[in-house]
């Protein structure tokens, strides 16, 4: 072994980059690997050829309660180019016209969202009694007893807990969809009491909402080049990696890079391919897509940041120019569709039709404003099925082959597929790297 360890990440995305960051930062001799041009992986933006505009390829949000998340871009400098609620404000509406907000007020947790859900508009008085029961439920279960309920639904425990179909979906799925992405009734509740617990329950801050005012690629790249290479470190972009074991890395182009270590930070097919011994196919954890439809109007349709919509296809509606979007003469909207399992399917152009149609009908406004210019985006695999027994299929950090570890937010991090998760996983890799 070199003086320092030598640490080969693979994979480019968050969690690659928390590894590499983090071993670098550890005295690592680090070669960073990514099979495309750019780093950022599932979060990242890009020049649509049709509009010739930036746009991300998906409303990559993140909450309060994630700090590693945020933690790695101030290490990288770029923090600065986010912006995070100082507490939950999230206006709701319905099809009917109804509007109400989620909103914390300054009490302590978990009384601090107590003021605007007494007010919600869209529970009746005897569902918000049966959810405020269910969310004290939440609340008093131990973190083993959460994880226990990794083998129902959300939904099975809901009904367990007095609250229907009604309630579920106009409230409970409204935190559930863009979190775990996909509806309670697909969900583990393993997943979703971690996902109220961790962000609304155990501090006031963990629900606020946070997001990039640039693209998303800007936001890692070029920053954790910058970082690494200034660390004595390597970036290798636009080469895929062939094969990986506890001596090295060989590119598909031959190349070998040797290493004390292996991270590898890529989706779970492949890490099988790279290095089947650390990875079995297992057949059992699956994807979960998300759609995003991007419209521009001739003039502003929406003052708020962003709006959740119930009993509507359109989940959440994004003002892209309100949170940092500056192209000129036109009104910026994202909807951000998770567990699109519907819309994956459905043509480019009639469903930017049906997303329109949509928000004529959910925004006055966009009824007399001329559309500019229309953008779908679709991610089959954005993330990991959150179904219940998922737990079971997320692989630790280490693998049965010495020296080559995993990273990804696919693994056994206790989180769903978000952000925080990937970070915590890369961080934890290169933990383990630098330590073997």
């Amino acid at each position: 072994m070199s003086a320092r360890p030598r640490v080969v990440v693979c994979g480019g995305g968050l969690a690659g980059i928390a590894a590499a960051c983090e071993a670098a930062g550890r005295g690592a001799e680090v070669t960073l690997i990514e099979r495309r041009p750019f780093l950022g992986g599932r979060a990242f933006s890009f020049t649509d050829p049709d509009t010739g505009r930036e746009i991300d390829n998906g409303q990559h949000v993140f909450l309060g309660c994630c700090p590693a998340y945020m933690g790695l871009l101030a290490l990288l400098g770029t923090i600065g180019h986010t912006s995070l609620q100082r507490r939950l404000d999230t206006p709701v509406r319905d099809r009917a016209g109804r509007t109400g907000r989620l909103r914390a007020s300054p009490l302590p947790a978990p009384l601090h969202l107590g003021p605007s859900f007494a007010a919600y508009p869209l529970l009746s008085p005897g569902e918000k009694l049966r959810a405020l029961r269910a969310l004290t439920a939440l609340g008093a279960l131990s973190p083993a007893a959460a994880r226990s309920l990794d083998d129902i639904s959300f939904a099975q425990w809901l009904g367990r807990h007095g609250q229907g179909e009604g309630a579920i979906g106009r409230f409970w799925d409204l935190i559930v969809l863009p979190t775990c992405n996909d509806r309670s009734d697909r969900v583990s509740a393993a997943l979703a009491a971690f996902v109220f617990r961790e962000g609304f329950l155990r501090t006031a801050r963990g629900s606020a909402i946070g997001w990039s005012r640039i693209g998303l690629t800007r936001l890692v790249d070029p920053a954790a080049r910058t970082f690494l290479t200034a660390r004595g470190g390597r970036v290798i972009a636009g080469r895929a990696v062939a094969a990986a074991g506890p001596e090295g890395v060989e590119l598909g182009d031959g190349e070998r890079i040797p290493a004390d270590a292996v991270v590898l930070a890529m989706p779970p097919g492949r890490v099988h391919e790279a290095c089947a011994e650390a990875l079995p196919p297992s057949g059992g954890l699956e994807s979960s897509p998300i759609v995003n439809v991007h419209v521009w109007y001739d003039r502003p349709v929406m003052d708020e940041a962003f709006t959740a919509v119930v009993d509507s296809p359109v989940q959440w509606i994004f003002n892209r120019t309100a949170m940092g979007d500056r192209a000129e003469g036109a009104h910026h909207v994202a909807v951000s569709i998770s567990g699109a399992r519907r819309e994956i399917g459905v043509p480019r152009a009639e469903l930017a039709s049906e997303v329109r149609q949509e928000l004529s009908h959910l925004l006055p406004r966009a009824r007399a404003a001329e559309v500019v210019a229309t953008a779908v985006v679709k991610e089959p695999h954005a993330t990991f099925a959150a179904r219940p027994g998922q737990a079971a299929l997320r692989p630790g950090t280490r693998t049965a082959v010495p020296g080559v570890l995993l990273a990804g937010a696919w693994t056994a991090t206790g989180w769903p597929g978000t952000m925080e998760g990937a970070v915590r996983s890369g961080i934890r890799a290169a933990r383990e790297a630098v330590g073997a």
